[in-house]
């Protein structure tokens, strides 16, 4: 009797936790980034530090800077993708595979910056995966670096945590935002660009002396495009992390991208950050609107960060945040962005759809004959 009993009570905290954990949405703090907390700072008379700029490469990708988008096309070919942003610049994607990633903002057919995150890319004078000790030992670094657009100067502070895993490099005529893994000390991606983008950007606290550089902003459906672009841009740069850390990259769903996209676009109608929305609820009532189903489920949020880059560099450097990316669980993702609020749902799909899919998986394909069309 007294084994039963024992019997039936392991049973029932089995099915307690179960109960807890099993179909729950897992849920972190949502990230806010540094911009949010920048200063920028106006002075009458601004003296820039004494800290010369180190000499421009010759070679790498660097180099297009500067150029018409035709010198890119000419080495590269045309893009996956060409996608407008908040800034007046188009993106252009080059993502054919996790080694060879990488960007290039170009306006009015002029290349104004260029993101690599592709390890097999020439980054010169830095690489993918090279360590944060060997890139102080080769570059000059300072606190404060200054940035000329046309009589105006802009001097941009750096925190420590910047100093640590967002370092800017001033070159002749050019500068680079380095981004550091924190957990690995590796170089994630460097940024080139110019001036007259740094300032647009305002990626630190910056003080000016001078007319401030300020983005046209987008009309209502151009932002549209904004948001869908960025969302993309989110998948992208996560599916190229996780493969640099050996995992596979994750399906994108299109029902999970809206649900994403409506939760990026609630919080900033309803001012709020935050996984449990006021009027849909939490993760979990969220997925259950949409009919997604799951065995686990855990979403990234984030706000305050100028673009995708930013935000995903700001979740990978975030110890919870960067479990989720990491996890191997996962199979399905959807990214919503809408301004600057940034959702990426991250889901385990159920026993129940796995096996659906394997059945589908070994049904006889239909072949066309194309003569008879």
């Amino acid at each position: 009797m007294k084994a039963l009993f024992r019997i039936l009570m392991a049973c029932a905290v089995i099915a307690l936790i179960g109960f807890m954990f099993f179909n729950t949405p897992r849920e972190n703090e949502p990230l806010e980034g540094p911009n949010a907390n920048s200063n920028i700072i106006p002075k009458t008379e601004l003296k820039q530090p004494e800290v010369g700029a180190m000499t421009r490469p010759e070679t790498g990708l660097s180099t297009f800077i500067g150029q018409g988008v035709q010198a890119v096309v000419k080495q590269y070919g045309e893009p996956a993708r060409k996608e407008p942003s908040s800034f007046g610049y188009d993106w252009w994607v080059y993502n054919t595979s996790a080694a060879t990633f990488f960007m290039v903002g170009v306006q009015n057919n002029i290349v104004t910056q260029v993101y690599i995150a592709g390890e097999d890319l020439d980054a010169y004078p830095f690489k993918v995966g090279q360590k944060r000790d060997e890139i102080y030992r080769m570059t000059i670094i300072d606190y404060e670096v200054a940035a000329n657009v046309d009589d105006n100067i802009f001097v941009f502070s750096m925190s420590e945590e910047d100093m640590q895993t967002r370092l800017l490099v001033k070159f002749d005529g050019l500068f680079a935002q380095l981004y550091i893994d924190r957990e690995t000390s590796e170089l994630q991606g460097i940024r080139f660009t110019n001036s007259e983008t740094l300032v647009l950007h305002q990626p630190y606290e910056m003080t000016y002396q001078g007319e401030l550089v300020i983005p046209t902003p987008p009309s209502s459906f151009l932002q549209q495009e904004i948001n869908e672009a960025n969302a993309e841009q989110l998948d992208d740069l996560l599916n190229v992390t996780r493969v640099h850390h050996n995992l596979l990259p994750l399906q994108v769903d299109v029902t999970l991208e809206e649900a994403a996209k409506m939760h990026s676009e609630d919080m900033k109608v309803q001012n709020f950050i935050g996984h449990e929305s006021p009027t849909n609820g939490d993760l979990k009532k969220r997925l259950e609107t949409q009919g997604i189903e799951y065995s686990e489920a855990n979403e990234n949020l984030a706000t305050a960060y100028f673009d995708a880059i930013e935000a995903m560099h700001g979740w990978l450097n975030s110890a919870e945040h960067r479990k989720v990316i990491l996890n191997e669980k996962y199979a399905t993702v959807g990214s919503g962005v809408f301004l600057n609020y940034y959702t990426q749902i991250f889901i385990e799909p159920s026993s129940q759809k796995m096996d659906s899919e394997n059945i589908d998986a070994e049904e006889p394909v239909e072949t066309i004959d194309e003569s008879t069309q």
